[in-house]
Parts: structure tokens; sequence; C-alpha cells
């Protein structure tokens, strides 16, 4: 063995203090149950043995008997760490690292916890039980089990901090009611759905659930739910809840086959229309007007058949759910019909009812899926009384949310510097040209990034081919420039997004709206 593997075995020693006892061989059965299968050890097995390691032995024991071994009962030894991490976001409103969480404990407890081992114990077994039910949706009501099936499906983690108080204050303290849970969780739902279909992060929400309590606790409304939406309704740029413009907006524009989520929404849609039980797991999602297009296919969409098919065929109008994938395969759509009307889903039956399938039959269904979504996950009445006001505003930091169809950029504003345009196709432009001046190699990596592949073809490539309208930044590196107002404004803030910082460097103004 080398000094160097010394070394680094030591830096991976933890030095543990027992207290000896008449039993003085139990402490270290308990020292060696912490670390016997030779791995490091976890964040909570830090955290068990400092809590547990400095009492007398037969008050270790009783502790952990009582408490301890609950927690591990209820959750995984490694849940335990995120656990422990969610439960101090909630008590100090700060995110510790997830490697930093036995520091981040003991930081706190040392600090704030003022009560007895016993009371501090009994509270974070029981804010654990409350974990639990968050990971196996196995609480003691069906319609909190529902809605955290929902969140799981979602993979929404980072709500937890939040809910951890707010199961506090039902089923132990019983300040809201059943229904008033509920709600809020509602609110939740949809604030994290609509932003998933909107193709915006999530690890920016950390601090919107790790702040919330604060946030609420400075308003004067009543409800809870109503607390949560005002406070989400507030919030801008990276972290805003999308209003129901946005969502009917994106879902014209963007690839839904490719969503992680696009089955899940779709069995809601059905289940909302409540015509028969269906059972969804052995089902698949179908393209109406299929992925490859037959002879018949383009003389039934007519001349433009190669433009149809580039712009809807992931379009959420154009998907839906079958068991029986294989045999619609690229069939026409008269032969498509034949099947799709003896299903027992009803999204199915109304596609039938239609004599064709294109351009126009893809955008009505689209528009109607749509509108079934935005009444699925609903916008906050104080969102909604909002969303038709004209937005007048004529500055914007790049990573608001505005709808800019039908406006015309006037200038973009980088690190002090202005620089004049007069098209959303020279906005694309000089955003990328100014973060390939900044660091040119971090924009040659977006040559080959996933979120510049585009729906048909790749935003930034390292060729033209199949480009539109091609614009060459460097040898090697190119950009589309064949984008919509909002394609180029979105397009736009995923470039900066990839250059630490720039974000709060960049902003630009329009032409007022009159």
């Amino acid at each position: 063995m080398s000094p160097e593997d010394i070394f680094v075995g030591i830096q991976k020693l933890e030095i543990v203090y027992i207290q000896l006892t008449k039993e003085r061989e139990n402490p270290q059965l308990i020292f060696e149950s912490l670390n016997s299968t030779g791995l490091d050890l976890t964040q909570a097995d830090l955290i068990r043995n400092y809590l547990l390691m400095g009492q007398a032995y037969s008050v270790q024991e009783d502790l952990y008997n009582r408490y301890w071994i609950k927690l591990e009962q209820m959750l995984p030894d490694i849940i335990i760490s995120d656990f422990i991490r969610d439960y101090l976001t909630l008590k100090t409103g700060n995110i510790p690292n997830k490697d930093n969480v036995y520091s981040a404990f003991k930081n706190y407890y040392c600090a704030v916890v003022n009560d007895t081992i016993e009371n501090f114990l009994d509270e974070l077994t029981q804010y654990g039980e409350y974990y639990s039910w968050f990971k196996y949706a196995n609480g003691p009501d069906d319609k909190i089990n529902f809605r955290l099936l929902q969140l799981q499906k979602l993979k929404s983690t980072i709500v937890y901090p939040f809910l951890l108080e707010m199961f506090e204050k039902y089923y132990k303290l019983h300040i809201i009611d059943l229904g008033t849970l509920c709600q809020t969780i509602d609110v939740i739902l949809s604030y994290v759905m609509r932003r998933l279909i909107c193709e915006m992060p999530t690890n920016a929400l950390n601090k919107v659930f790790a702040s919330m309590s604060k946030d609420i606790s400075k308003l004067t409304v009543d409800s809870l739910p109503d607390q949560v939406a005002y406070v989400l309704s507030q919030k801008k740029g990276k972290v805003i809840f999308p209003n129901d413009e946005m969502i009917k907006n994106k879902l014209l524009t963007r690839d839904a086959y490719k969503f992680p989520h696009i089955k899940y929404i779709l069995e809601q849609i059905e289940r909302k229309q409540g015509k028969e039980i269906v059972e969804f797991e052995d089902m698949t999602i179908e393209h109406i007007m299929p992925q490859a297009l037959t002879a018949k296919w383009k003389i039934d969409l007519g001349k433009k058949a190669d433009e149809i098919h580039e712009k809807y065929l992931h379009c959420i109008g154009n998907l839906t759910l079958t068991g029986y994938n294989s045999e619609l395969s690229n069939s026409n759509f008269d032969e498509k019909k034949e099947l799709l009307i003896k299903s027992n889903i009803y999204m199915n039956k109304m596609i039938s009812e239609k004599n064709n399938w294109g351009e126009k039959e893809i955008l009505e269904r689209c528009s109607w899926m749509a509108k079934e979504i935005i009444q699925i996950w609903k916008c906050p009445d104080i969102l909604s009384a909002n969303q038709d006001k004209v937005d007048n505003r004529i500055e914007f930091d790049i990573m608001d949310e505005v709808n800019v169809t039908g406006r015309t950029p006037v200038d973009i504003e980088i690190c002090g510097g202005v620089i004049p345009v007069d098209s959303w196709k020279a906005f694309f432009q000089t955003i990328c040209e100014q973060m390939y001046d900044y660091d040119a190699q971090i924009f040659r990596g977006l040559v080959k990034h996933n979120d510049f592949k585009g729906r048909n073809r790749r935003i930034i490539a390292i060729t033209d081919e199949e480009m539109r309208r091609p614009c060459k930044l460097a040898e090697g590196v190119y950009i589309e420039l064949n984008l919509s107002a909002n394609d180029a404004l979105n397009y736009s803030k995923l470039v900066v997004g990839n250059f630490n910082g720039m974000e709060d460097e960049c902003s630009y103004r329009l032409k007022p709206n009159y």
C-alpha cells in the first residue's frame, strides 16, 4: 500500500467517542452496527452517532429503540439523509449541500435546539413518518395519498420541506383541515405541472419552497391555499407560475412526444372525460399522423405534406393512447379510424369521428386538449385575473417569461454594453455571437447539446446541413435563424443559461405596445 493510499484512508476515518459503562462492550456493538459493511458512513449514520454516542449506554439503547429504529423502519438509510436535509431546510430556510447534511445538522442542533434529546427525537421521528408518507403515499388519508402519488409521478421532491410543515399543521397541531391541505397541494401540483409543460427548470424551485413558510407568514390572507397561490403568482423570471396563455402557446409548439410526463397527461385528460374505466398500464403513445409518411398520407395532407409533418408530428394534438400501437403503425387515416372507433378510449372515438386528419384537425385537437389541461391543473384565481392584461412593459431580464409574438426588439444589454437589434433573428444571432466571444469553449459544447436539437433539425450544429437559414459563427459552429419570435427568445435563454452568472447580466428592450 502506498503512502498516498494510507493518507486517503486516514481522511475517511470518523472519530467516535463512546462513553464507557459497566457494559463497555455494548457501545462498541452500536458503533460496529454503523460501519459493519466497511462502506463509508452515510450522513444519517453520522447524525445517529452524534445524537446517541454521547449518552449513557442505557439512554442510548432506550432512545435508539424508541425513536431511531422507528425512523430506520420507515425510511431506508439513504432516504433518512434526504429527509434530514429537507427537515433542516424547513427549520432554517437554507438548503444544505447533500454532502454536508451532517455538518449542517450539528450547527443547527448546537445553535437552535434547546429541548431534551428525547423531545427532539420524538419530533424528528414524527416528521420522518410524514416523509415516509411522501415516499410511499401510504398515509391515513386516501385523498392526500392520491395527491402524493401525483407528486411522485412528477418527481417533485423539492416541495417536501414545505409539505413537512403543512402535514404537521394538519396531523398533529390540527391548525388546518383536510380540505385546506388538499387544496394547497392542488395549487402546488398545478404550479409544478405547468412549469414542466412549459419546459422550465425545476432546480430553480428549491429556494421557492424553502422560503414558502416565511413568505406566507407575511400575508394577511387567511386561506392557506390562497396564501400559497399568491406567493407563487408573484414569482417572476425562472420561477414564474405559467398562466393559461403560456400553456396554450407552449402546447402548440413543443415536442410533446419526448416529454417524460406525456403519458400521464394523456391519462389524466382521458380520466376527466369519465366515460369508462380504463386500464392504462399496457397502453402506449401513438402518432395519428405517422412518424414516416406513406404515399397515401402525402396525398391526403396535400402540397404542404412535408411542412405539416415536420411542424406537427410530435404536437400533443397528434398524439393519443392505444393498446394496439403496432397495428396502427403507418396505416392511412381511414384504416386507423376502423381501429380507433372500437377503442374504449373517449379521445380515440373523438378522432374516429373526423373525416380527414391534417393541420386543421391537429390544431383543433391541440386546442381542446389545452383547455382540458388548464382545467385539470388550474390557474389560481389571482393569476387568472391578471393574465388577460396586456403587458406594456418594454424592459425585460433575459429569463423573464413573456409572449413576444407581434413585438419587436430594440436592443440587448449584456454586461453593461448595449447592442441595437431590429428583429428576433438578429436578437438570437447577437446573443450567440456575444456568448461565443465570452467563452468559445462553452459555446462549442452546445453543438451537441440536447437543448438545441430542435423539433426536426438542430438549432446549433457543427454543419449547416438541413438548416433553412444558417449563420456561421465560427469554423464548425452554425446557428439556425429561421425561428419564430418566441422560439428565438427561448433559444436565446437556453444559450445564456449555459454560461454561469450571465442570466443576471442580460436584458433587452422592446418597442412599446400601443
